[in-house]
Order: C-alpha cells, then structure tokens, then sequence
C-alpha cells in the first residue's frame, strides 16, 4: 500500500480518535455511494480507488446503528477477505474506541447492540450456503468481475432474500473487467439499480 496514503489515513484517526461519523469519514465520491439510499446499488472503481476504506466505514456504521443485524462483506476467499478489509475493520473499530469485540477466528466484530460485521470468501458455489438464513442489513460483495456464475444465485436466491426482513441494502464492488460481459457488467449497467464510479485518481488519500 502507499507509504502517504498510510500516513495521511493514520494521521486522520489520530485526529477525529474521539468521534466516527460516516459523512466525516469518507471523501466525497465515497460519501455520495455509501449514503445513496437505494437498496441495490454497484461501485465500478479503479484499483487503489479507495473503496475497501469506505466499505469498511460503511459496515461499521450500519451494525452500529440497528440492533440485532448482520453486516456481511464477502469476497472470492477467506484469505482475499482477510487482506482486503479485515485490517481496516479492526483499525477503525480501535481508533474510535467504538468497543466492538472482535473474533479473530471467525472474522467478526460484535457490538453491544447485538448486531455483527462478518467478513467471509465465497470461492465455491457451495460455500454460498453459509449465508442462508441470516437477517442481512447491508452486504458488500467485493470484486465482483472475478466471481463466476454462481454469483447470480448468490445475490438472488441467498442474499437477495435475506434482505428483506430489514430492508437491507447490497453493494457490488469491483473494478472494469476485461470484457464487457458477467453477472457484475450486467447489474453495473442494470437502469433499475443505482450506480457509482470513481478512480485513483479522486481518492485523496492516496493523492497526500
């Protein structure tokens, strides 16, 4: 990761430790997909964009503002999951001191109000499984392009049902891929659906 992008990201949280707010948190193209009220919605972004620190504010945010609900991030792999945003998670959740307890073994965050940030991969159709049944508030599944068809069934029989006990919201984040084809090139350009875009370019941090 770029050295002034860490620098300028630290020396942020050192500054606001005492408070988190969403809106304060994340720059404005970030801002504008996080707070964009629709319950279906995409961010195409190029790499180093910035978009794994605004899902993170995103997740917290949510599980910290209603009782008793899952927050779900899910990528190709645990592994990819844990690299991706596991880090940013538990850095925010620490130098805000928002007392979130979290589960390394699992992936989670808790907080007191009873609701739960899980990050998770989804490498195989029959990991997808895992997340039947779970009262979804808001789920982010990143790099979409990479996914292969079983992410369909993914968002429209699992999750796509899950989210409707509470209203939730989904996001589907990825960068361009190589053609323009897949379940992420078809929603990213689905007029029902809300949709967001930015580059490196437009990501302060990494511009400090």
């Amino acid at each position: 990761m770029n050295p002034n992008f860490v620098n300028s990201y630290q020396k942020y949280l050192a500054h606001n430790a005492t408070r988190f707010r969403l809106e304060d948190f994340c720059f404005d193209k970030q801002r504008a997909f996080v707070m964009d009220p629709a319950p279906f919605k995409t961010a195409v972004c190029s790499r180093r964009a910035g978009k794994t620190v605004g899902c993170a504010a995103h997740l917290i945010h949510a599980a910290r503002s209603k009782s008793n609900v899952v927050c779900l991030y899910i990528t190709l792999s645990r592994t990819n999951a844990k690299r991706l945003i596991w880090n940013e998670l538990k850095k925010i959740n620490d130098g805000y001191k928002l007392g979130g307890k979290k589960n390394e073994s699992e992936l989670s965050i808790t907080y007191a109000n009873g609701s739960v940030i899980y990050v998770a991969g989804a490498h195989h159709s029959s990991e997808i499984e895992k997340f039947r049944g779970l009262p979804l508030y808001l789920v982010y599944i990143d790099e979409c392009q990479s996914f292969r068809a079983y992410i369909e069934a993914l968002v429209d029989d699992i999750i796509g049902r899950a989210l409707f006990d509470y209203a939730g919201t989904l996001c589907l984040t990825g960068t361009p891929g190589p053609v323009p084809a897949g379940y992420f090139y078809k929603q990213a350009t689905n007029k029902k659906w809300a949709h967001h875009s930015w580059t490196m370019f437009e990501n302060p941090w990494l511009m400090k």
